[in-house]
């Protein structure tokens, strides 16, 4: 790993002290993809052998490139325990990439004119802390190709869809408004940018022709997608992926980008963003748990929520972040949350460390479990007293509106 994990906790701290105490506007689905880790809705049992594993979450790194060669889109196509579904992770092409201070602030798709897509692999998975098995960069006809599954869908875009080099004059790709997207549609939106104009601007489009590619996919039930497990191959390529994706339920989730126009971050003044390190966490560990990178030698905690407010996800998973633990695993179960905050733990050591949590996540009760899940040395399941904490701003934390 090149990223240097102290710069990340110090990311994560950042991100604690700015964390929001109110609804954060995210799109509601997507922990709900990860209903069938473990085989278990609810959250009392994790799995009926002696012990459990975090299943396999297949991750593709997706690069759109323009007509110039340029990276216009990426996406991180995330697909769900059985191989059939998952979620597109839509990540602004202007993140800033995580560099020691010794290298100069620069973009995790700067680099892809020099060192193509091995060099914008490796900035991705520094900036979300994950391991990519599987990129590839696609032109607009090759995606185009590759999305003809997904036929024609109706859109609404919030404004026209521009391309257009510099200097030269801009070409609307699609009009505004509501309208019907063919395949070959979608990809020219997707690898249309306008020079000057801030990511920031389409980043909206880019979210709904995602959408758009969402809406092919097939109307799953757990149990469904529970039975389908066995019968469905890993993908390996960009085809296989895509198929695997519109095979089940599929949800979108654009990771919130903000600006960084200080001098300080940004000192070239590019077009270049920032992203909140408790949202990239949480999106990590709902989606894509098994490739996840371990950043300290603390333990590994698994988080059950039994709510629907993604507001508490990401408070528990960044406050578990500022204390140290490495949060390997975020899932949503269907049960009534119970009054109390239940620590399930196998050995004294990882009870004696839960025991610091108290601070930030309110009341714990501790049960000895002989559960034991790979990787895991705590499954927390969070209780009303947890979201009674959050009101009672317990913690250092300030309120602020979503983006």
């Amino acid at each position: 790993m090149t990223a240097i994990p102290a710069r990340r906790r110090r990311r994560l701290i950042a991100a604690m002290t700015s964390s929001v105490l109110t609804v954060v506007a995210l799109p509601g689905g997507l922990v709900l993809g990860a209903n069938s880790l473990l085989h278990e809705s609810g959250g009392n049992k994790v799995n009926a052998d002696a012990t459990a594993v975090i299943p396999e979450t297949p991750v593709e790194l997706l690069v759109v490139t323009n007509a110039r060669k340029e990276v216009a889109t990426l996406a991180l196509i995330a697909i769900a325990p059985g191989n059939r579904g998952g979620t597109i992770v839509s990540l602004a092409a202007g993140a800033s990439a995580d560099v020691a201070k010794a290298i100069a602030p620069r973009r995790i798709s700067d680099l892809y004119a020099t060192g193509g897509l091995d060099a914008v692999r490796t900035d991705v998975e520094n900036l979300l802390n994950i391991t990519i098995a599987t990129a590839d960069d696609l032109s607009e006809t090759e995606l185009a190709a590759t999305l003809a599954p997904v036929g024609s869908q109706s859109v609404t875009l919030p404004q026209p869809v521009v391309d257009g080099a510099t200097g030269a004059a801009p070409v609307t790709v699609l009009q505004a408004g509501s309208i019907t997207v063919s395949p070959t549609q979608i990809a020219a939106g997707l690898a249309a940018t306008q020079s000057g104009v801030a990511e920031a601007t389409r980043l909206p489009q880019v979210k709904v022709l995602w959408n758009a590619v969402a809406h092919a996919g097939l109307a799953t039930s757990s149990t469904e997608t529970t039975v389908a497990q066995n019968d469905a191959a890993t993908p390996t390529n960009t085809d296989e992926f895509i198929a695997s994706l519109l095979a089940g339920r599929v949800d979108v989730w654009q990771l919130g980008a903000t600006l960084m126009n200080d001098a300080t971050r940004n000192p070239a003044g590019l077009d270049m963003y920032s992203l909140d390190g408790g949202e990239v966490l949480t999106v990590m560990a709902s989606v894509a748990p098994s490739v996840l990178r371990v950043t300290s030698t603390n333990i590994s905690v698994m988080i059950d929520l039994p709510f629907k407010s993604m507001s508490y996800a990401r408070e528990a998973v960044t406050r578990l972040a500022f204390m140290g633990a490495n949060v390997v695993l975020l899932r949503q179960t269907t049960d009534v949350p119970a009054q109390h905050s239940v620590v399930y733990y196998n050995d004294a050591i990882a009870r004696t460390e839960a025991e610091n949590y108290t601070s930030l996540l309110g009341p714990l009760e501790y049960v000895e479990s002989k559960d034991v899940i790979d990787g895991v040395n705590l499954r927390i399941v969070l209780g009303n007293d947890f979201a009674a904490a959050l009101g009672a701003g317990i913690g250092a934390t300030t309120t602020t509106v979503s983006k």
